[in-house]
């Protein structure tokens, strides 16, 4: 009768080792699974705020290179009115000038 109780707590203390293994495994994986969730969410967060941060900085540059571009433009804009200014005056001395020739000539050919 030992030997059936002996075999019998020896099987018990094998299936039990077994079971406990098993749980402890499984308790393990999800540990290391939370763990995983855990850092991937940690790592999500920071690729989420690294994001922000470039959307930002995108941003910023964004508006500074329209307002450039926006000055820019005024700045060309201006010059080009200057210049149209400056041609039309021009142009506005040439007529004058070329029709006090053509009438001095004239003058000068009635008078010969």
């Amino acid at each position: 009768m030992a030997n059936g109780r002996g075999g019998g707590f020896f099987a018990g203390f094998l299936i039990g080792s077994i079971v406990g293994g098993a749980a402890a495994v499984l308790l393990a994986q999800e540990e290391t699974r939370d763990l995983l969730v855990g850092k991937a969410r940690e790592a999500g967060n920071l690729a989420k705020d690294a994001t922000d941060d470039l959307r930002g900085k995108v941003t910023d540059v964004a508006s500074q290179w329209q307002s450039s571009a926006s000055d820019l433009y005024e700045r060309g804009k201006s010059v080009v009115d200057s210049a149209r200014a400056n041609v039309d005056a021009a142009v506005d001395e040439g007529k004058s000038s070329a029709e006090q020739a053509h009438s001095d000539l004239t003058q000068q050919a009635r008078e010969q």
